[in-house]
C-alpha cells in the first residue's frame, strides 16, 4: 500500500512538474515576444534618427460614428536644416463645414531651419525662427492632421521629444510577417497611450504597426478606439505610408507658396 502511495505521488509530483515546466516555456514564450515586439520598435526608431534625408506619400482614414474622412500627405527631409510636410483632405462623409475636413490644407516648410506654416481652413500663415518653438507647431497641427504631423517627425526629430505613435507605445508583441503594398513587413500588435507630467495615462489604445522588414521603415499603423469610449462610439484611424530611405533632394522641393490671398 506505502508502495503504491508513493509510485501515485510520484505519478502526481511528475505530471505536477510538467504543467510547471509548460507553463514556465508559455511565459518565458511570451516574455520573448514582448522582447522581440519592443526590440523591432527600437531598431526602428533608431533607424529614423539615423537617416540623413527620407521622403514618403501617405493617406490616412479616419472611421468614427457617423463620419469618415481620409487625407493624403507628403513628407520630404534633409539632415540637418530641411523638411516639408504637406497634409490635405481628400474626402467626408460630413456636410457639416465645421466636421468636414475635405477641403482642408496644412504646410508646415523649413529651409535652413526657418519654419513656416499654413492652413488654408484658418487661412493663416505663420513664420517661426530657430530661436522659436518649433516642436510646438508640428505638435499644435497634430490634431488637425489626425497625429501625423508628428507621426514621422518625431522619428526623424529625435530629440524634440514629440508624441508620436510609436514612441507612445509602451506594451508590444511581435506577431510574425504580413505583406503591405507588396512589402513582407513584420506585424507588431501593441497597446499604447500619452502621459500626463504627473504619470497619469490617457487615450490608452490598441496599436498595430506594420515595418518593413528590409528598410525597417514604418509602412502601416492601425490605431484603434481607445479605452473607455462609450459603447456604441467608436474612433479608429489608418495611415499607409509609401516610404524612401535617403533619397536625393534639392532644396526647391521643400519650398511652398502661400496663396496670395492669404499672405
Amino acid at each position: 500500500m506505502h508502495k503504491g502511495c508513493l509510485a501515485g505521488a510520484q505519478r502526481v509530483t511528475s505530471r505536477g512538474v510538467q504543467v510547471f515546466a509548460t507553463l514556465l516555456m508559455a511565459t518565458a514564450a511570451a516574455a520573448h515576444a514582448d522582447d522581440d515586439g519592443m526590440n523591432l520598435l527600437q531598431q526602428s526608431i533608431a533607424r529614423y534618427a539615423a537617416l540623413t534625408s527620407y521622403a514618403d506619400t501617405g493617406t490616412v482614414v479616419r472611421e468614427s460614428s457617423g463620419l469618415v474622412d481620409s487625407w493624403k500627405f507628403k513628407t520630404q527631409f534633409q539632415r540637418p536644416l530641411n523638411f516639408r510636410f504637406d497634409f490635405q483632405g481628400v474626402s467626408s462623409r460630413s456636410r457639416d463645414l465645421v466636421t468636414d475636413s475635405s477641403h482642408n490644407h496644412i504646410v508646415l516648410w523649413m529651409i535652413q531651419g526657418e519654419l513656416q506654416t499654413y492652413n488654408q481652413y484658418m487661412r493663416s500663415h505663420s513664420v517661426i525662427p530657430p530661436t522659436g518653438n518649433q516642436p510646438a507647431e508640428l505638435l499644435g497641427a497634430s490634431v488637425a492632421t489626425a497625429g501625423t504631423s508628428v507621426l514621422i517627425p518625431s522619428l526623424l526629430y529625435s530629440k524634440s521629444n514629440l508624441p508620436g505613435t510609436l514612441r507612445q507605445i509602451r506594451e508590444a508583441v511581435d506577431a510574425g510577417y504580413e505583406t503591405v503594398g507588396g512589402h513582407r513587413c513584420h506585424k507588431i500588435v501593441g497597446k499604447a497611450a500619452e502621459y500626463y507630467p504627473s504619470g497619469k495615462s490617457t487615450n490608452v489604445r490598441q496599436v498595430t504597426v506594420w515595418i518593413d522588414a528590409e528598410t525597417l521603415l514604418l509602412r502601416k499603423i492601425f490605431e484603434d478606439t481607445s479605452e473607455g469610449i462609450p459603447a456604441g462610439f467608436y474612433n479608429r484611424l489608418t495611415v499607409t505610408i509609401e516610404p524612401v530611405a535617403n533619397p536625393t533632394l534639392d532644396e526647391g522641393s521643400f519650398r511652398f507658396t502661400v496663396p496670395a490671398s492669404q499672405r
